[in-house]
């Protein structure tokens, strides 16, 4: 959730500023409620993660997503680690269950060897994911699991169109891109996992939510809103923010709006 130190610095993250702190703290909750009951097939049909004792979930942000997963499955130890002190000490404010601990670190640093290690909405942010892997086999034990979820742009659709605000999304996701940060993740992690000595692929499983499901039209309107606010308070990309708010808060209020975002689900398998 929170990018980790292998990456060059992501000024999305700068949750030292009051604001960008809120954002993500409001963002982090939103992005669990509206994915969490269709991410849960994953876990209830994964042998893996039914196996595993001990968990680590790399860029824990706020806490939000490991507790919800903590509190299904109360029978494992749960470690969140992230680099953002402000969130962490949300997280272990929030903190819901005695099996769950959040520490700030980064991958770098961090010790221990896992059965299983999750990486929610994280490679999307870090510029070299064939050192992330390399960093996280080693706290995999063999035989361990690694689940990225992340975005799958694709299937991302709006109706009615929305030309203002998929034009701004370009051009961030475009930014991202000439940063080194390429939000089309599925590709670069395959290629990654077939150089290295020390994974092996698994299943991926891609996951269409919609805004039909009871309250995701609130809650994409509430993520989207906040997107802008971030892009605008981080200042790296010139745009007419207000215009493309407006436009967005108009278009949710549309009694006909539609919109449907995708998650990737892969699972690497520790050799």
């Amino acid at each position: 959730m929170t990018v980790c130190s292998t990456a060059t610095s992501d000024p999305h993250f700068s949750t030292h500023e009051r604001v960008i702190l809120r954002i993500w703290d409001q963002m982090q909750r939103i992005q669990t409620d509206f994915a969490i009951a269709q991410e849960l097939s994953f876990y209830y049909t994964s042998p893996q993660w039914h196996r595993a004792r001990t968990v680590l979930d790399v860029g824990s942000g706020n806490g939000y997503y490991l507790d919800k997963i903590a509190a299904r499955f109360p029978d494992k130890v749960y470690t969140g680690f992230d680099i953002s002190p402000e969130l962490v000490a949300i997280a272990n404010r929030e903190a819901g269950s005695r099996n769950v601990a959040f520490e700030r670190g980064d991958l770098s640093g961090h010790t221990g060897t896992y059965d299983f290690v999750v990486m929610r909405l994280l490679l999307q942010h870090l510029d070299d994911i064939p050192e992330t892997l390399d960093r996280v086999s080693r706290l995999t034990r063999p035989g361990g699991t690694a689940l990225i979820i992340d975005a799958n742009d694709r299937v991302r659709y709006f109706h009615p169109t929305l030309p203002q605000f998929t034009d701004f999304f370009a051009a961030y996701a475009d930014e991202e891109r000439r940063a080194g940060r390429d939000r089309n993740v599925a590709y670069r992690l395959e290629e990654a996992v077939s150089n290295s000595p020390a994974w092996s692929q698994g299943e991926t499983l891609s996951l269409l939510i919609p805004s039909t499901v009871d309250g995701n039209l609130e809650l994409f309107t509430q993520t989207y809103a906040l997107l802008v606010d971030l892009v605008r308070e981080v200042g790296r990309l010139t745009y007419d923010f207000d215009s493309v708010k407006q436009a967005w808060l108009r278009w949710s209020a549309l009694p006909d709006a539609y919109a449907q975002v995708g998650l990737n689900l892969i699972r690497i398998d520790r050799i």
